[in-house]
């Protein structure tokens, strides 16, 4: 029973109750015991029992195994191992552990995947005309498409989730050295926010644009970058260049920023301003590629969209 406690990742105790109730199950339902007198009066009883698999048992079977399996087949996605196994060394894998979980729970796993393989991955699209950026938005419909189709969540639970994965957000930065391991870590943190943000009714944008933490800021982008505001386009921008932002919620600012120029159609003045502030910060010797990069894309669309 240990064993099974330290391979599924359940907690020891709810491990041990969860074995015994489906083990239990099982038996019972293999089991089909009758006990009977030959007639009314007789003193003669017959006792008998006989062995049937039925499918209850095949399915209680398989709940048995689930602790153990999904862990199992998780650890054989190559992208997934690699974190799993690098959280493991630095004991913090209950970070990775509930993420799963959440993903799972809610069934926004493929949704936030597609998000983050075709959306904010750097380099997945270059935007550098009218035809590329219809493809961002293509790419953008069908994220949302699945985030629709994802499982029910109610707007309390929706925020609670988002806290959680704020907090988890933090905890990575604060806990990992930088580098690819971290930044994946924090691109599936912030990718499962994005799926989860269109089910949360009156979100505290505004407040948690002026957090003082950056999982909180960062659930804040990802909501402007799900709605396109112009609300807090100046706020934006400002977080967006320069060092207001440390560099992965900088370029998730960037990203917010490039979504909201895509869906908006702004005054000459104001996207010049918006031009002129990206094209100097982009110009800085120590901005790195991946948000030049996106800066440069974000000033190509305001000068084709003038």
């Amino acid at each position: 029973m240990k064993d099974l406690a330290f391979r599924s990742g359940f907690p020891s105790s709810l491990a041990k109750k969860y074995s015994i109730t489906i083990f239990a199950l099982i038996i019972f339902s293999v089991l089909s015991i009758s006990l009977k007198s030959e007639k009314v009066n007789s003193n003669i009883w017959s006792f008998s029992v006989e062995l049937k698999v039925t499918s209850v048992t095949l399915v209680l079977l398989f709940l048995f195994w689930i602790p153990i399996l999904l862990p199992w087949i998780l650890s054989q996605v190559p992208q997934v191992q690699g974190s799993l196994n690098w959280l493991r060394e630095q004991g913090i894998e209950e970070i990775e552990t509930n993420l799963l979980r959440i993903k799972l729970k809610y069934g926004v796993q493929e949704a936030s995947e597609k998000y983050e393989e075709k959306i904010s991955d750097i380099g997945a699209i270059n935007l550098t005309s009218q035809e590329t950026q219809q493809q961002l938005e293509g790419r953008y419909r069908d994220a949302i498409a699945l985030v629709d189709a994802a499982s029910d969540i109610d707007s309390t639970e929706a925020l609670k989730r988002i806290d959680q994965l704020a907090d988890y957000y933090d905890r990575v930065r604060d806990e990992m050295p930088s580098g690819r391991n971290r930044t994946k870590l924090m691109r599936e943190i912030s990718s499962t926010m994005w799926t989860l943000i269109p089910k949360v009714i009156n979100f505290p944008v505004y407040e948690r644009l002026n957090s003082n933490k950056g999982g909180e800021r960062l659930s804040a982008y990802k909501h402007v970058e799900w709605n396109t505001s112009t609300d807090y386009i100046n706020l934006l921008v400002s977080r967006a260049v320069g060092i207001l932002e440390i560099p992965y919620t900088q370029y998730s600012a960037l990203l917010a920023l490039r979504r909201v120029v895509t869906k908006n159609q702004f005054s000459p003045s104001k996207s010049a301003e918006i031009i002129d502030i990206l094209n100097w910060s982009a110009n800085l010797d120590y901005m790195k590629p991946d948000r030049r990069k996106l800066m440069i894309e974000i000033a190509s669309l305001l000068k084709t969209k003038a």
